[in-house]
């Protein structure tokens, strides 16, 4: 199974039903990749991960290709032409079907679609080959949630991923548990830079990232605000200056 988008992977579940993750973004080439895979058949579903642009993008276009394509989403309101989508819904796919899991953390609205006949996960943003995930604490990014869905998907014990982003993540268990212990070294991090008196949010991004290129630091400094958010959430920072209970 090959992406069908660059910006963001959109995979196809063939067969009887077919159906896509996500969208993608508007691409003549990648509408046209996906017609040849059909081979003149109409695609069923299109089942989206979580509602930031890059993911979504691409559904008018897909629309006017498959106009009786039924797009699934955990925001959808429930119009014609679409599904809203709750936690634990079992939905028709290729020639089987994905249950789908509501893991917050990176939106509030993400899903991860679950292949439990093959143990095959759809992860959407959750985790990504050779890279974190930004919490974008601005945009409903919410880190204790994030956590707990990685939990979540862990206790699943996948045999293969097939990310938003990236390559087929073929031991995603292994790499669920690296992100939990890459967040547990971050947090311990942001509580040493404020053992230290190191409190104000460009400072503490300056101390963990340095040398950080500009066009990578709003990304670490969204981070940061989700693990002081985490930290305040469990009573754990006090006052109005981040200091440590």
């Amino acid at each position: 199974m090959e992406p069908l988008a660059r910006t963001c992977n959109t995979w196809l579940i063939d067969g009887a039903e077919p159906a896509l993750i996500d969208a993608g973004v508007p691409a003549p080439d990648g509408i046209d990749d996906l017609a040849r895979r059909l081979e003149g058949r109409a695609l069923v579903r299109v089942l989206i991960t979580h509602g930031h642009p890059d993911h979504v993008s691409g559904i008018d276009a897909i629309r006017a290709r498959w106009p009786s394509a039924i797009v699934c989403h955990w925001q959808s309101d429930g119009g014609a032409g679409s599904h809203r989508l709750a936690d634990g819904d079992v939905v028709p796919a290729g020639d089987g079907t994905v249950t789908v899991r509501h893991t917050p953390g990176h939106a509030p609205d993400h899903v991860c679609f679950w292949d439990a006949a093959r143990r095959w996960l759809y992860t959407g943003d959750m985790i990504i080959q050779g890279s974190s995930v930004m919490i974008p604490a601005r945009r409903g990014g919410h880190l204790r949630s994030y956590l707990a869905s990685l939990e979540r998907l862990a206790a699943l014990d996948p045999v293969r991923a097939y990310p938003g982003h990236g390559k087929v993540i073929e031991q995603p268990r292994a790499l669920i548990d690296e992100y939990l212990s890459h967040r547990r070294m971050r947090e311990e991090q942001v509580i040493a830079c404020l053992r230290t008196g190191v409190s104000e949010l460009d400072d503490i991004v300056a101390r963990i990232y340095p040398d950080l290129p500009e066009g990578l630091k709003e990304p670490a400094r969204q981070t940061i605000e989700a693990h002081l958010e985490k930290l305040r959430e469990e009573g754990r920072l006090r006052g109005s200056g981040d200091r440590l209970s």
